[in-house]
């Protein structure tokens, strides 16, 4: 029996001691998230080219520390729209938008070719593959 008080009281202690430590954990925790990040960095982009629809998309964005900033841009035959922006401590921000109208539409081309090209991808390109119903696009060889 005093095994068993003593094993309980060891229970109820440690049960008693884990919302502190626990709470330690979580103020330590985000001290550790603030520092790294006021010291993060990165960079990437990310380019498609795209003959067969007749589109485009590219975006490339940085961080250096607490401060993002990048842009997108898209064409999908009528306009092309351009969006820079950035974000900090107080939140996410359009900075410029330019838009501009580039055509009628897109323009299908079932001999065109697709171009991907992306910082965390390398390249590649993709055709229309007419010789299957069931497959529309295949890899190609060839490197931007």
């Amino acid at each position: 029996m005093l095994k068993f008080v003593l094993f309980a009281s060891l229970l109820v202690s440690v049960a008693v001691a884990a919302p502190v430590e626990d709470q330690l954990n979580a103020e330590e925790q985000r001290a550790l998230e603030a520092e790294q990040n006021a010291n993060a960095q990165y960079q990437f982009n990310s380019n498609i080219d795209d003959k067969i629809n007749d589109g485009a998309i590219t975006r490339e964005e940085s961080r250096d520390g607490t401060k993002v900033t990048g842009s997108y841009s898209y064409t999908d035959g009528f306009v092309k729209r351009t969006v820079h922006y950035e974000a900090d401590e107080n939140g996410y921000r359009v900075v410029k938008d330019e838009m501009q109208d580039i055509g009628d539409g897109p323009v299908f081309d079932e001999n065109g070719q697709a171009d991907v090209e992306g910082s965390l991808i390398g390249k590649y390109s993709i055709k229309l593959d007419n010789s299957s119903d069931k497959q529309h696009y295949k890899g190609t060889n060839e490197h931007l």
